[in-house]
């Protein structure tokens, strides 16, 4: 007898998947995992060896985020806070299965400085949320805006570069590409930043927006987009033919899709905006990089 799924019931699954892609941060983990493919082979670098670690990482430190309930979370993301106590055991699962394939994959390559790198990582990213250390980075002035670009920055250019060995790209172009890397992340993380601004003011976490105000955050966005396509130019002036096509794309594609986004949040936006939208723009240099291909 076949099984008839009513409109209703499909909107319905369709709600659910969504939750699960946010409250579970596979759609972040995935956008990150892009990311740190399109900067690799920007580079002219090999990272499918990497990108499930990539991906792995980013599950296993917003899961454990998840998992610990945060007043300034209640307030500045109800939707997925609430999402988040009803996923409670999926997302424990999340992390779990992250961590075995963080520690076991590095094992099983015989890979030592990937398995130190990747334990001495998740003990400070895990301390964002969770005082490992005694204290919690978020609660450090300005350093929760920070703290995600450098890791993020860090982990998808330092761990190829530091197996490939110095010399694999000359010094200027790598020194472009993760200064790129770094304000375009930035970007994401103020814009995020700014709509917790409230939230995080209430509860005593001094984030970069809750610092500035919300005028000058925004005049401060509009330095970082220009400076954000001056660096795309240059990395594109400096790349090789067969690269230099790749950069025009992201050149051509990045002010239009950030200036988007400032225009955009000139009103109030909601939780799923964010979600999709503002974690969206991660997916764009990878998109940039097929649309080159």
């Amino acid at each position: 007898m076949p099984i008839s799924i009513v409109p209703g019931q499909s909107l319905t699954l369709l709600r659910e998947l969504e939750t699960l892609l946010h409250t579970l941060s596979i759609y972040g983990a995935l956008g990150i995992t892009a990311f740190g493919w399109a900067m690799g082979r920007l580079l002219g670098w090999e990272t499918a060896s990497w990108m499930p670690l990539w991906f792995c990482a980013a599950l296993l430190v917003y899961n454990a985020d998840r998992l610990r309930r945060d007043p300034a979370d209640l307030l500045n993301i109800p939707l997925r806070e609430a999402a988040a106590v009803r996923l409670r055991v999926l997302s424990f699962i999340a992390l779990t299965t992250s961590a075995v394939v963080l520690v076991g994959l590095p094992v099983l390559r015989r890979d030592w400085l990937t398995l130190a790198l990747v334990l001495g990582g998740a003990l400070v990213s895990l301390n964002y949320s969770i005082p490992l250390f005694g204290f919690r980075f978020k609660d450090v002035p300005l350093l929760k805006t920070f703290f995600a670009p450098t890791i993020v920055t860090t982990s998808v250019l330092g761990l190829p570069w530091l197996h490939l060995h110095a010399g694999s790209v000359d010094n200027a172009t790598l020194a472009l590409t993760a200064l790129r890397s770094w304000s375009f992340l930035m970007f994401n993380m103020i814009l995020c930043d700014l709509r917790d601004r409230e939230g995080d003011a209430a509860c005593g976490i001094r984030s970069l927006p809750v610092v500035l105000g919300d005028a000058r955050t925004r005049r401060l966005l509009l330095t970082l987009l220009v400076g954000i396509e001056v660096l795309a130019i240059n990395a594109c002036a400096l790349a090789s033919d067969v690269l230099r096509t790749p950069w025009l794309v992201i050149s051509l594609l990045g002010p239009a899709y950030l200036g988007g986004l400032l225009l955009a949040i000139r009103r109030p936006r909601s939780e799923r905006f964010y979600e999709w939208v503002v974690e969206g723009m991660l997916f764009l240099p990878a998109i940039a990089v097929c649309m080159a291909s």
